[in-house]
């Protein structure tokens, strides 16, 4: 889903597959930031991905839900399309928002405040085509070097996680699963822990 492009400055996005590629980029983090609450929430809240992988709308960014509002990518922050986006995430206008999205806001111009994600989607079919993630570099602009598309895996291991454990998941579930087996084999054939 996520696509590769040559931005003007000549950068390439980078495109997030797993939970350990998330935490490399710091995207949300740390508190205050919103970006890893609003993550989850949009994973377990805003879409359903069914076996084709296709991503279907849980909410309708088109009427506003959530705060999501109409993206104009006049910084060419994201590839050009025939597909509207929106962004959800200001949250000096969420009132639906989930608290704990919006717990930490001071409401001053701070980083409480700073994390987007952005969605391209077709009305007609209800679907998201892709999901990125991003900051504010200022008041008005978006870090160009700080956004990235979410690969449907990804949203894939954040919707099998509780909020809790994807606030403190240190790696993606096949690295964590192994390190599980290694304490497990070494208890069970050598007696201890090692």
């Amino acid at each position: 889903m996520c696509t590769f492009f040559n931005r003007i400055v000549g950068n390439m996005m980078r495109t997030l597959n797993s939970l350990s590629d998330l935490r490399e980029t710091r995207f949300g983090q740390p508190p205050p930031r919103h970006g890893l609450n609003l993550l989850w929430w949009f994973a377990h809240d805003c879409v359903q991905i069914d076996s084709n992988s296709r991503m279907t709308a849980q909410c309708n960014p088109a009427n506003g839900a959530f705060g999501f509002h109409r993206f104009y990518n006049r910084d060419n922050l994201l590839p050009k399309i025939n597909l509207p986006y929106y962004d959800v995430g200001n949250l000096h206008n969420a009132d639906s928002l989930p608290y704990y999205v919006t717990e930490n806001y001071t409401g001053y111009s701070d980083s409480s405040n700073k994390d987007r994600i952005i969605v391209s989607f077709g009305s007609r079919r209800k679907r998201f085509e892709n999901i990125y993630v991003t900051q504010h570099s200022d008041r008005t602009h978006f870090d160009q070097n700080h956004t990235y598309c979410i690969s449907v895996d990804l949203l894939k291991d954040i919707q099998e996680l509780s909020h809790e454990e994807f606030l403190s998941e240190p790696t993606n579930h096949s690295e964590h699963i192994s390190i599980r087996l290694h304490v497990y084999h070494s208890i069970l054939f050598n007696g201890s822990l090692q």
